[in-house]
Formats: C-alpha cells, structure tokens, sequence
C-alpha cells in the first residue's frame, strides 16, 4: 500500500485533524491538557521488582558457593 501524497498535503492534513479537535473540544466545553506520559509505580510494582531482585541474587549467590 503506496501512498501517493505530497508531503505538503500530510502536513495541511494534520493542520485540519488539530483544527477539528480543538472545534470539537471547544463544542463540549473541555481543554486540552497534553503531557509527557509518565510511568507510575505503585507499591505492588516496586515490592514485585525486590522480590524479583533478592531471588536472582539468591540464586547467584547459591550457586557461586556450591563451585
């Protein structure tokens, strides 16, 4: 599948697509609000990460004293 358009057009495309989502923001009474998407740990996550952590290093630990 070639795609036969100028480059020029793309970007007037994407011009119109942000035009129409700032009508269609304005139309329902909300703002934009655009970020960096930040990744979140929560307590379950970090507590899975040290329990992954202390058995690796178990296991090296283990098998370096049985050489």
């Amino acid at each position: 599948m070639k795609d036969e358009r100028k480059f020029k057009e793309v970007v007037h495309t994407i011009k119109s697509a942000e035009k129409d989502k700032d009508k269609f923001l304005k139309a329902a009474r909300l703002e934009r609000h655009e970020s960096k998407p930040r990744i979140e740990f929560d307590s379950c996550d970090v507590m899975a990460v040290l329990v992954f952590i202390t058995i690796w290093l178990a296991m090296i630990l283990f098998f370096i004293g049985t050489h």
